[in-house]
């Protein structure tokens, strides 16, 4: 079926596109649903994004009060109106009586010419049930039926905003018709949660199209509507999952095997003062170090106090924020429902386009509708960082019950892909930070607990200090680690007068050896010498046996 967008994203990929074109929708709201706010934004962004015409009838305001109402509204109301877009006062004056029967040919027919010289495409008929609410005639849902069959055979794309039953919610206010007779129903709901007001949307009927069913936040800003969709599944963007991106503290940096995987979400937990926004201000540090844009989102404390606080750890946000690197904002969490705060924080994120995300902490959302709401924008926050490659940082505030730290609020632990837990630990009159790594998806890391230390050269990460089934921290990790060096020195200087008396004894036995092995040498050449010498002897003797033989005359010797 061939769709007429609202030019509302939201609402859009809610409907799969817009609406029937050709049909009529009923859109049955409250006061303060934003029926009219709908109808006219259908209007303008028709013509403004789609150059189709259309035409206003409203008969409850006129068209003076719906530009006055629209002038702040960041909505190219004043482009469309005369233009595009035609308004047609439809009131019934106070003092009118009715004679006859009830008739509305002279109104289509009014209208009728309006959408033939004008090429009229979209039609809103606002407050329709104000006109019917002023006649008793019996003939009423005749006439409405008229209306709709009007609208179809004209074929334009018409919205029709009705008033639902006070106390009734989803029935409309005149006669219980418009939701059987028309093509769609787009139902508005208007409803107080914590003392704020929350409104959702749903498709009740939309013959002949399909459509995201379900209730769906919405929120009414100068902006106008803006819907919040929440997609079936969630598209992630993992061509980026293979590159590490440094956390600012190179010990952590070592414990998981390189960093953060660019494009995955990690939870930074802990009670109050385990230094989770220092954590994260360091993470914004390091990026904006390697010239990423980046966005800190705080809630309920100045961004400017975080700043400040921060320096003491030596972490430089002021300079990067002047350069535009670094964008830092701060919202109070219960000031608007958590639907809101996601689209500020979609708009932040569109504006600044930042590869690094810090929001801290995201479990104050809880105080902006409660914890069901705040676990919904928690996954969407999830589902649009993920979806734009971006690297989040979140931090949620842990409570002890019973002196046991409870498990993480809104249900970020399950979600985030790397879970990092820093705690107290308190030992020997001392309270000590201490880091570990959860889980860490899809990647190596170190499963041992490490000390944070704060000065003011950074975050730095120690090993801890096992004596006797006894981990170690603070001082008496230092004392222990003092008492190490003092043991490690003494045995060294024992090693060393080892070595120095073997090495005295080596040398007076390879002083004997030469000595020894001069004597030798001796007593060889003294024994060579007589062997000399017995060989001469001999060969002296037989010249002489043979010179006497040789003088005697004797027989030869054989």
């Amino acid at each position: 079926m061939r769709k007429s967008p609202s030019g509302l994203p939201g609402l859009d990929r809610i409907l799969h596109g817009g609406f029937p074109s050709g049909r009529t929708t009923v859109v049955i709201g409250g006061p303060g649903c934003g029926k009219t706010v709908l109808a006219m934004q259908f209007l303008v962004n028709g013509w403004t994004q789609f150059e189709e015409p259309g035409l206003m009838v409203s008969f409850e305001e006129s068209p003076a009060s719906l530009s006055t109402n629209f002038a702040e509204m960041a909505v190219p109301f004043a482009e469309a109106v005369g233009t595009g877009v035609l308004l047609l006062d439809g009131r019934v004056p106070v003092n009118t009586v009715e004679a006859g029967s009830f008739d509305l040919g002279g109104l289509i027919a009014v209208v009728s010419a309006l959408v033939a010289e004008r090429g009229v495409k979209r039609i809103a008929i606002d407050a329709v049930d104000a006109l019917f609410a002023l006649s008793g005639s019996r003939f009423q849902r005749m006439e409405f039926l008229r209306v709709l069959e009007w609208l179809t055979e004209s074929n334009v794309t018409a919205l029709l905003t009705v008033k639902e039953v006070e106390g009734n919610q989803g029935t409309p206010g005149f006669f219980g018709l418009a939701e059987y007779a028309s093509d769609g129903v787009l139902q508005l709901r208007r409803r107080m949660i914590d003392e704020l007001s929350r409104r959702t949307l749903s498709v009740v009927k939309m013959r002949g199209a399909g459509f995201e069913a379900g209730e769906h936040p919405y929120v009414i800003s100068n902006k106008g509507i803006q819907a919040l969709h929440t997609p079936r599944s969630t598209v992630a963007l993992v061509k980026g999952l293979g590159v590490r991106l440094s956390t600012g503290v190179d010990r952590l940096d070592r414990m998981l095997l390189g960093g953060y995987r660019c494009g995955t979400t990690t939870l930074i937990s802990g009670l109050p003062g385990t230094a989770k926004t220092t954590l994260g201000a360091t993470f914004l540090e390091a990026g904006c170090r390697a010239g990423e844009h980046c966005l800190f989102v705080g809630f309920d404390e100045p961004a400017e106090q975080m700043i400040v606080d921060v320096r003491s750890a030596g972490v430089d946000l002021e300079r990067f924020v002047r350069s535009g690197l670094l964008r830092a904002e701060s919202f109070a969490a219960g000031s608007a429902i958590a639907d809101e705060h996601y689209l500020t924080i979609e708009a932040l994120i569109d504006a600044h386009r930042p590869t690094r995300v810090v929001i801290d902490p995201i479990t104050a959302l809880d105080k902006a509708g409660g914890l069901e709401i705040a676990g919904a924008v928690v996954e969407r926050i999830v589902a649009l960082v993920k979806a734009r490659g971006i690297s989040a940082l979140f931090s949620t505030v842990t409570e002890t019950r019973n002196g046991e730290v409870e498990a993480t609020l809104l249900r970020v632990s399950t979600i985030a892909d790397t879970w990092i837990n820093l705690s107290f630990a308190n030992q020997r009159g001392e309270r000590n930070r201490t880091l570990t790594i959860v889980k860490s998806r899809g990647t190596g890391h170190s499963n041992q607990m490490r000390e944070m230390l704060l000065s003011a050269e950074g975050i730095d990460l120690a090993d801890v200090n096992s004596s006797n089934g006894e981990v170690l921290l603070g001082t008496a990790r230092a004392q222990r680690e003092q008492q190490d060096v003092v043991q490690q020195a003494i045995a060294a200087v024992t090693l060393a007068h080892k070595f120095e008396t073997l090495d005295r004894k080596g040398e007076e036995l390879a002083l004997r050896l030469t000595e020894a092995q001069r004597g030798l040498n001796q007593i060889a050449a003294q024994r060579a010498e007589l062997v000399e010498r017995t060989k001469v002897r001999g060969r002296a003797q037989a010249r002489d046996e043979v010179l006497i033989h040789d003088m005697r005359r004797g027989d030869p010797i054989e």
